[in-house]
């Protein structure tokens, strides 16, 4: 199986790299970046506008234009997967257009996502839809990396970037937190998620967040 990834950003990707081989048991090889591309140096990614370097905006840009998807799904030998990957937190924002149900909904997170993924298909008018699969992060996605570092429903955080942030720095011993800081955004986001390998570590994680539930889910069960 082949799986093409299209995310907001450098760290998202080896988030999803991580889950993808938990969850499906995928080696790195069978995993291709489409968008952010990953093989410019810091020159180029120095000279790029913030809208094509990653964000919301630019993963919309891929599915409306589909160019890389296209491609992708065309010339895979066998039945390929487009993992589609962006966080809700603006949602709200012109552009993006989704309207967020009452926070304090017992069913927010759930709500919410099922709205972008809906949003994703519409961009996507239709083509290549049979071959994605969503991985919409509620608020942001490093709540799912919190689930590695945190007993509760880290789906309920607003702020899971701080939250994280704040887990690691209680957490960790200084020098671990020197070493890390020092990584580029892949390699931390990769250090991370390093559990989510394993598939017994991913079923404990996705426990603690219902839209990491949900992309598992939709990767398992082929929908």
């Amino acid at each position: 199986m082949r799986v093409g990834l299209v995310a907001e950003g450098r760290g998202d990707l080896a988030v999803l790299v991580n889950i993808l081989r938990g969850a499906l048991g995928l080696d790195k090889e069978d995993i291709q970046f489409l968008r952010p591309e990953y093989d410019l140096d810091e020159t180029d990614l120095h000279n790029q506008a913030e809208s094509q370097r990653g964000g919301w905006v630019r993963v919309k840009q891929e599915c409306k234009e589909r160019s890389r998807i296209r491609e992708f799904v065309a010339n895979a030998i066998d039945v390929p997967l487009v993992v589609i990957q962006i966080d809700t937190a603006e949602a709200h924002e012109k552009g993006y257009d989704v309207e967020r149900p009452r926070r304090g909904h017992p069913s927010y997170a759930e709500i919410l996502r099922a709205r972008v993924v809906a949003q994703i298909n519409a961009w996507l008018e239709g083509e290549c839809v049979e071959h994605v699969r969503h991985a919409v992060a509620v608020e942001e996605i490093e709540a799912w990396t919190l689930t590695l570092f945190s007993t509760k429903d880290t789906a309920l955080y607003g702020d899971p970037k701080d939250q994280l942030e704040k887990a690691i720095n209680k957490q960790w011993p200084a020098k671990a937190r020197k070493q890390h800081y020092q990584l580029n955004p892949y390699e931390q986001a990769e250090s991370l998620t390093k559990p989510f390998r394993k598939a017994r570590d991913l079923e404990k994680a996705k426990g603690r967040n219902s839209s990491l539930r949900a992309f598992v889910a939709a990767l398992n069960s082929g929908k």
